[in-house]
């Protein structure tokens, strides 16, 4: 009679020995699971928060590249509409140097 009651308490022990066992990996899976979960969205916060940085920093550069172009613009219009002035402006002394017989 102790032998079998024996093996019954042996198997009965082993399945919930097992049982506990599973239930703990189980649990202690899911904690792993929602560990790598919250890795995963703070890194993908990351990098969304550096890709609008970068955004927002490629779009100043632009800006400041047309704001540029168009002062190097303006300034070579300017450069070109007094460009008759100056060459009258440097001819003029030579002329004058001429009507006034300097020879330099």
């Amino acid at each position: 009679m102790i032998i079998p009651v024996l093996a019954i308490g042996l198997a009965v022990g082993a399945a919930i020995s097992w049982k506990a066992t599973r239930s703990r990996a189980r649990a202690e899976a899911r904690r792993e699971l929602a560990r790598a979960w919250a890795d995963m969205r703070r890194e993908v916060n990351h990098w969304q928060e550096a890709a609008a940085r970068a955004n927002a920093e490629a779009a100043r550069v632009a800006r400041e590249a047309d704001a540029y172009k168009a002062g190097h613009k303006s300034g070579r219009e300017d450069v070109i509409s007094i460009m008759p002035a100056i060459v009258a402006a440097q001819q003029r002394p030579a002329d004058e140097a001429r009507a006034s017989g300097d020879d330099s």
